[in-house]
Formats: structure tokens, sequence, C-alpha cells
């Protein structure tokens, strides 16, 4: 008896293992198609600023939109006359909230942040004053080899330190536009996002019909892996920002601290960077103490340290690590390279864009993995039915 060819469908058709470039052509091709985007994109960021500030807020305002939409009555009857309701509801809510909040704290902000640019130069005068001073009592006490390896680590870490803060800042400046056009330009955010809430469903079917099945597929998978995850990381961000400046400007007021709104403002912005935010946001806090209380100096640290241990201890292992499921050891490396290639904007959006490139991955690796273990099974399938028809009949035994 023969053994039957395995490599043979029943077909007479040879079943041959698809090549590598069959296997990785169209997550090869989506890549790329994606890096290119992202490039275009990064090289008209101050055109599109606008437009991307009005996507972020229509992936934060739309889950209240659809909420408020369908519990209307008449949803299902008039659901465009519902969905323009629940828009016009969102927005008289979101006035309504910033003409509050402006008429409550917006003059107090104001007048400190302003007197506290106009002392800025002082206060960093005396700051230097005082650290001189404590710098002076130091080399009287300390002996001079341990200075010296003191000294040596405070300039090899305020070098590397000042040269990436100098080096966001120049590269931020090089890449943002005038403030002519800023301004504009946020001006039609508003309109931009009210046609992104009207017309959502719409905007996103015209783009899938325009492809074919398959890659409209594929496009529909990973755009919705991003959507998930700069979605979870913007609302991780801004609720770790808010609790992370709230706990700075509480702890600076109850010590009577000058400019607590103002460096909770400085904390809470600079918490949008994720890990590294907060320990940045110490620095104007602790220049202002030493330049008007340098008594206050270790409990002003302190508050900045208990804030800096919540923050990473228990709000971004339950926030933003749910959104981002990434190392610390990544986060940190993306933020350095980032902020080399792309300053200030590689920062803020580097460690999502690295956490949708490993769902983008893990997504084409699960499909070709599913596509290859499917087409095997399949060939097994065959062989087997080829098997069973070439082999012969067992003879039937009749029972008396």
């Amino acid at each position: 008896m023969t053994e039957p060819d395995h490599s043979i469908s029943p077909t007479g058709v040879a079943n041959p293992a698809p090549s590598l470039w069959e296997r990785w052509r169209l997550p090869g091709l989506v890549t790329i198609a994606i890096v290119g985007v992202a490039a275009l994109l990064y090289t008209a960021l101050g055109s599109i600023l606008p437009l991307i500030i009005s996507l972020i807020l229509a992936e934060l305002l739309f889950p209240i939109v659809s909420f408020i939409e369908t519990h209307l009555p008449g949803y299902r009857r008039f659901p465009t006359a519902a969905r323009l309701s629940a828009i016009a509801v969102v927005y008289l809510v979101f006035f309504a909230l910033l003409a509050f909040f402006i008429y409550i704290t917006f003059q107090p902000i104001v007048e400190e942040v302003r007197h506290f640019i106009e002392n800025a130069p002082r206060l960093f005068e005396s700051a230097k004053a005082t650290f001189e001073q404590w710098s002076e009592e130091f080399n009287r006490q300390v002996p001079e080899d341990v200075q010296a390896q003191v000294e040596e680590w405070l300039r090899s870490a305020g070098g590397v330190v000042g040269g990436a803060a100098l080096g966001i800042l120049n590269k931020t400046i090089a890449r943002v536009t005038s403030t002519i056009s800023i301004v504009l330009g946020l001006v039609i955010v508003p309109f931009l996002l009210f046609y992104m809430l009207k017309d959502k469903e719409d905007l996103s079917n015209g783009m899938y019909s325009a492809l074919p099945d398959r890659v409209a597929t594929h496009t529909r998978n990973v755009l919705g892996l991003a959507h998930g995850v700069i979605g979870s990381y913007v609302r991780a961000q801004l609720i770790s920002a808010s609790i992370v400046g709230g706990g700075v400007f509480l702890g600076l007021f109850l010590l009577d601290v000058d400019f607590a709104i103002t460096l909770g403002l400085i904390a809470g912005v600079l918490g949008l960077i994720p890990i590294i935010g907060a320990i940045i946001g110490a620095i104007p806090g602790i220049l202002v103490v030493l330049a008007t209380d340098p008594g206050k100096l270790i409990w002003v640290v302190l508050v900045y340290l208990v804030v800096q241990f919540i923050e990473s201890n228990i709000i971004s292992p339950r926030i933003q690590g749910r959104a981002l499921r990434l190392h610390p050891i990544v986060i940190m490396t993306t933020l350095v390279v980032a902020s080399d290639i792309f300053g200030l904007w590689g920062v803020l959006i580097g460690v999502p864009m690295v956490a949708i490139a490993r769902d983008i991955f893990a997504y084409f690796y699960s499909e070709w993995s599913g596509a290859h273990s499917a087409g095997s099974s399949a060939e097994i399938t065959d062989e087997t039915e080829t098997a069973n028809a070439a082999a012969p009949a067992e003879p039937e035994v009749e029972t008396s």
C-alpha cells in the first residue's frame, strides 16, 4: 500500500505555504501608509493643530453626546434633531462652566501669573543668592574630596537635564507658528468640533466605503486600536495632571507659599508628561521658596515628593497603566528619543504612539498567525480525507 501524497488536495491541486511576501504584504502596506500619514501630519503640525484639538475633543465629548442623544424623547423618529439637541446641550454646559470658572477664578489667576512673571528675575536672583550661601556653608563643613564628588555629580546631572530642557525648548519654538495663526486656528475649533460630533458616523463610513473590503476591515480595526489607546491615554493624563496640579496647589496653599495657584497650574500642565512631568514641575516651586522663604524648603520638597509618590504609585498604575500597558523603562526611553527628534510634541505624543505601534504589530501578527493556523488545519483535513479515500475498505464481518 502506498502512502498518500500529503501535498496534494482532494482536487489534485498542490497547497503550497504562503510566501513571506504574501504573509506580510498587507500589514507592511498599512504600516507604511500610517507612517507616511504621520510624517505628513508632523510636517504640517502648526497648520493642522486645530484639527488635532478638535479630534481629541470629539473623542472625549462624543460618549456624552451619544448618552444625551439616546435619552431624548423622539430619538428614533428624529435622530438628526436629537443629535443636534445633544450637541447644543454639551456646548451650553461647557460654555456655562467656562464662564463660571472665569468669573470665579480667572481674575485672581491672571493677576498672580502676571505678578509671578514680573518678579521671576528677582525670584531667580534671590534663589541663586540663597543657594550660594548654602554652598559656602557646605564648603566649610564638608571635606574637599566629598565636595568634588558632589559637584561632579551635580554638574553632570545639571548638564543632562539642562541640555534636554534646552533641546525640547528649541525644537518646540522651531515648530510653533506665529501667535496670530494659532489664535485664528483655535477660533475654528468649535466649528470643526460641531461637524465632527454631528457627522461622526458619516465621516467614518465615507472613508471606509472608498477602500476595498479587506483593506477597509484592517483599516477600521487599526484605527479602532489607535482610538482606544489615544482616548484612554488622554483621559488618563488629564485625570493625572488634574490630581497633580490640585495636590501641589493644596500643599503649597496650606504652607502659605507665594504663587501657590501658579505653581499648581505649572505642576498640572507638566504633569501631562508621563513619569518625569511631576519631577520637572517641582523646579519652579523650589526656586520660589528659595527666593521667598528658604525655611520652608524641606516642607515644599516634601509636598512635591508626596504628590509624586501618589501619582507614580497609585494614579499611574491604576489609570495610565491600563491605558498604555508599557513598562516604565520603555516610557522613559521613548521620552528621551522622541524629545530629541520631535521636541515637546514628541514628549506629549511619543508614548501613546509607541503603544499604538505595539498594538498594531500584535494585531497583524495575530491575523497572520490565525490565517496560517487556519490554512494548516485545512491542509491537514484535506490530507486526512485523501488518505481515508485512498485506504482500502475493511471487509464486513457477518455475524450469525
